[in-house]
């Protein structure tokens, strides 16, 4: 089949890193893929396989650049005539949809990749939500990428008929234990190997909940003098401003390590010996698996798939209790650093192989070719620090 994508971009991102891996997956079984982004370049755009998969710059000039985006789009759809129209995330839903309309023959699939983002999304974005449900009944297929993610678009008024559960794939023979590149990127930080080192990979945004964090690694560092704090990520320069102004106020501005997120984090994953995402909403969260898949120990806030990821490998706290989140991370670093059963749990639940069967299945149903079941395999349950809950 020819599928093409819709997609915004393909700076460094969760939602971008899948696109890449899924495009360059479905490429190598065969089917031909084009991607359509708003704005061109992007890190990952380095990622695709170049002989494989084609990129399409739709050259948007502003984000408000709306009507040459659609007769764009409209264009690239009709010179490129793809079996499966493929939206990637809500405003590229709604923009295929329009598309669609004009070339009824088209299947079209939409992926979503949120939870609980009402908090965080600006009118205009809020209004593209609704919109999304209002078109869903043009959608052959709706792909989610977490069950927190599947219930908040029931609940925004999509069908629930129409969706499907395909988890994050992530690619283990890129992200693995690597005991030389924790030598070679701990020496880069000035920190000796027996130091004990927690991180956190995210983008600089306030759902991210840095400061609950940052409320942790403080009375974690009044009990441990030797172990350091490394935030990775990007964002707004003001907002990782005020990020830093709180370290001053704890008292940990000599103990937190602020770095530029880049597109291999490999070496920074094996570089730290507990991985915490403190998060105040997720869909599925690519880091969390990643650093599993490099043998972290993790623990997360209780949001979106994050305790569903962990499963019984990782500690799950609320997202509100910096003692608890504390508390969470001095246990995991009382153990090793090499948590192999994390890893595992990768290899047999979220590999890129089963992102491409379960999506190559997808593209075959819509065409009538496929396999109608749906099935979400039972992921176990987490450890938690507090209240037991389902995972």
């Amino acid at each position: 089949m020819k599928v093409l994508f819709l997609a915004r971009q393909l700076n460094i991102g969760g939602a971008e890193r899948q696109l890449v891996t899924l495009a360059n997956d479905l490429a190598t079984r065969g089917h031909e893929i084009v991607i359509a982004t708003y704005y061109p370049g992007g890190a990952l755009a380095k990622k695709l396989d170049p002989k494989r998969v084609r990129l399409i710059s739709l050259e948007k000039r502003s984000r408000w650049d709306l009507v040459t985006l659609f007769v764009k789009t409209l264009k690239v759809v009709r010179e490129e005539q793809p079996t499966v129209l493929h939206g990637w995330m809500y405003t590229q839903n709604v923009v295929a949809t329009l598309a669609k309309l004009f070339n009824p023959r088209i299947k079209l699939i939409w992926c979503v990749r949120s939870s609980n983002l009402e908090s965080a999304l600006d009118w205009a974005e809020r209004l593209a939500v609704w919109l999304q449900a209002k078109l869903s009944r043009f959608a052959d297929r709706v792909v989610v990428n977490s069950l927190a993610g599947l219930e908040q678009a029931v609940s925004d008024g999509l069908p629930r008929r129409k969706m499907l559960f395909i988890p994050n794939g992530i690619d283990t023979n890129i992200f693995y234990p690597n005991d030389n590149e924790r030598k070679r990127v701990r020496a880069e930080w000035g920190i000796g190997e027996g130091q004990k080192v927690i991180g956190n990979v995210a983008r600089f945004d306030p759902i991210k909940n840095h400061p609950l964090f940052l409320k942790a690694a403080a009375r974690i560092a009044a009990q441990c003098p030797d172990v350091r704090f490394v935030c990775a990520g990007h964002g707004e320069a003001s907002y990782l401003e005020q990020l830093k102004e709180q370290t001053r106020a704890l008292g940990i501005e000599d103990r937190v390590l602020w770095l530029q997120a880049r597109s291999d984090v490999r070496g920074l994953y094996n570089a730290i010996d507990v991985f915490c995402s403190s998060s105040l909403s997720e869909g599925f969260p690519n880091v969390i698996g990643e650093a599993m898949a490099c043998g972290r120990q993790c623990v997360v806030t209780d949001v979106g798939d994050s305790a569903l990821v962990v499963g019984e490998t990782g500690i799950v706290v609320p997202s509100d209790d910096a003692e608890k989140l504390a508390a969470g991370l001095l246990e995991k670093l009382a153990l090793e650093t090499l948590n192999l059963r994390a890893r595992q749990r990768i290899l047999e639940n979220f590999t890129v192989a089963q992102l491409g069967d379960k999506t190559e299945n997808v593209l075959l149903q819509c065409v009538g070719r496929g396999d109608s079941r749906r099935a979400a395999p039972d992921l176990g349950r987490a450890e938690k620090v507090g209240p037991q809950v389902d995972a």
